[in-house]
């Protein structure tokens, strides 16, 4: 089983606020009135620059799906000169493509920088990325270290989850069962969908008296009907 199947999944959230913070960044963002002049020219500066630089990351993204490692050099250059935000978000499409031509070694370099320079908004993500090329190079151990080092209550079903994909690639059936069943209870305690791909985890690795996850997708549907009736 490739262990980065669901790599993505956790993406989609750091994806989603940088698609809805990059434009109103390059279309120019409100300035807080300054009482000095000079500051006011000082962070109309700044905005400027953030406006070019959130533009160039677009652009380059752009290449990076469509070109692929073809773009992979215009790229490093951009990272290269920005050890931020921009660079991080850049440099995890980047390891993206190097997971496609299955080059993990340099994508774990990539993911490394992003954890270095993302701050608190990437970290999470890093972690669990780390963990599965980790995973994905045979390191078994490690990468269940590592995703163990990820405390975050905001995360424990995506840990669960990719727990249960660790322990499922270095042969634990048993341990992946408990890890996908910890995924879903975590979900469904917090009225969150379960996913389908975590579905199929499950059922792959059912035990006599198990729910069948389809079920408890229905049951969780059902309740929420409910709960709507009822307001």
């Amino acid at each position: 089983m490739d262990i980065l199947t669901d790599e993505h999944e956790r993406e989609e959230a750091v994806r989603k606020w940088w698609h809805e913070h990059w434009k109103p960044i390059a279309l120019g963002v409100a300035i807080a009135l300054a009482g000095l002049v000079g500051v006011r020219q000082y962070q109309a500066y700044q905005l400027s620059e953030s406006q070019k630089t959130a533009y160039e990351v677009y652009q380059i993204q752009t290449q990076l799906a469509s070109r692929g490692v073809s773009a992979l050099q215009e790229a490093q250059k951009f990272i290269d000169a920005n050890n931020d935000i921009y660079g991080s978000l850049l440099a995890l499409d980047m390891a993206n493509v190097q997971i496609r031509a299955a080059k993990y070694e340099e994508a774990q370099k990539l993911v490394a920088f992003a954890s270095k320079h993302g701050g608190d908004l990437l970290a999470p993500q890093c972690t669990i990325l780390t963990a599965r090329l980790q995973a994905q190079l045979g390191q078994y151990d490690d990468a269940l270290s590592t995703l163990a080092a990820l405390k975050s209550d905001a995360y424990k079903a995506e840990v669960a989850e990719t727990k249960g994909d660790i322990l499922i690639a270095k042969g634990d059936r048993k341990g992946a069962h408990d890890a996908y069943l910890d995924a879903i209870n975590t979900l469904k305690a917090a009225n969150l969908q379960i996913s389908s791909v975590l579905q199929l985890k499950f059922d792959n690795v059912i035990e006599h008296g198990d729910t069948p996850a389809y079920k408890l997708v229905a049951e969780q549907a059902e309740q929420m009907v409910k709960s709507l009736e009822s307001k």
